[in-house]
């Protein structure tokens, strides 16, 4: 039994003695929930699974504008992500205790799921990096990177 409550902000749906739909299936039900009540359905949703005994709550919100990054916590392991990847946007950041390569989804390639550690940043977050004077490269980092650095 599946009992829902949708708003323009936000879904949750309470799921009784059933299992919670694979997240495909997930996004389908939450978009079918809002177009039922009327609401624009969300092209992408942030979701969150609470499951205890036989129930399980799920959140839904729409999904801010984030895009794929990788942590490094060394230069040697961002130059071995950055040399392995696709072509496509990229930034790359300065943190207090590494790096932080943000990427577009094309560029996000399996090499930097080895070197890296995966993350989100928000189009907010990466404003403030640059008012920060965190960006070291703002277009094209992991390009600029391979330039300089490929043999």
């Amino acid at each position: 039994m599946k009992t829902v409550q949708a708003a323009e902000t936000a879904v949750s749906i309470w799921i009784t003695r059933e299992e919670v739909p694979r997240a495909d299936a997930l996004l389908a039900l939450i978009r079918r929930s809002l177009a039922e009540r009327g609401l624009t359905p969300w092209p992408a949703a942030e979701v969150e699974c609470f499951a205890a005994g036989e129930d399980a709550l799920v959140i839904a919100r729409p999904a801010r504008d984030m895009r794929p990054a990788f942590y490094f916590a060394d230069l040697e392991a961002l130059l071995s992500g950055a040399l392995a990847i696709r072509d496509g946007e990229s930034a790359l950041y300065a943190l207090d205790s590494g790096y932080l390569l943000a990427v577009s989804e094309t560029a996000a390639a399996p090499a930097l799921y080895e070197y890296g550690e995966a993350a989100l940043v928000s189009a907010d977050w990466e404003r403030h990096a640059v008012e920060q004077g965190m960006c070291l490269a703002e277009k094209d980092a992991a390009e600029v990177l391979r330039r300089h650095f490929s043999r």
